[in-house]
Formats: structure tokens, C-alpha cells, sequence
């Protein structure tokens, strides 16, 4: 997934009618995924806790890298993200 994210004016998805949608837990994070393969191309941000201050707002994309059209992700700096200290 992309470690930044993107504003929905950025973003053509292509096959939207193809794909599903899961969430869990706390519903904050729209993960899509398609209902023939199961790949995740990205997810959404549904909402955010009033005090946070990251750049994420709700609407916003992480992609799926490996999904975007002509986009040669092995070409690509990878960017290792602790997770964990976030």
C-alpha cells in the first residue's frame, strides 16, 4: 500500500462495480476488495478520531501499488513503516 495518502480528486478507479467492501472493528478504514480475486486496490478513510492530527481525512485513498496502470513498482524506493510506533 502507498504510505501516503490521496485525496479522492486524485484518484479514477476503473471496475468500481467489481469490487466489495469489508470493514471491521472500529469501521474507520474502508477496505475494498475484488469480488473475483480478492485483491485489495486500496481502501478509504471513513473517519477520524476528533483529536488526530496525521494527514489522513476521511475520503482519502491508500492505494495498492501493484493495482495502478503502468506503474512499474519494482522501479519504486521502498519505504520500510513501523507500524507498531505509529
Amino acid at each position: 500500500m502507498s504510505s501516503n495518502y490521496f485525496r479522492p480528486s486524485d484518484v479514477e478507479v476503473e471496475g468500481r462495480e467489481h469490487l466489495a467492501l469489508y470493514q471491521f472493528g472500529d469501521k474507520d478504514v474502508n477496505h475494498f476488495f475484488c469480488r473475483t480475486c480478492g485483491i485489495s486496490p486500496f481502501t478509504t478513510v471513513a473517519s477520524v478520531p476528533p483529536d488526530y492530527q496525521g494527514p489522513a481525512r476521511p475520503g482519502d485513498y491508500r492505494i495498492n501499488l501493484g493495482c495502478v496502470h503502468d506503474l512499474d513498482v519494482l522501479s519504486l524506493e521502498i519505504q520500510v513503516i513501523d507500524g507498531e510506533a505509529l
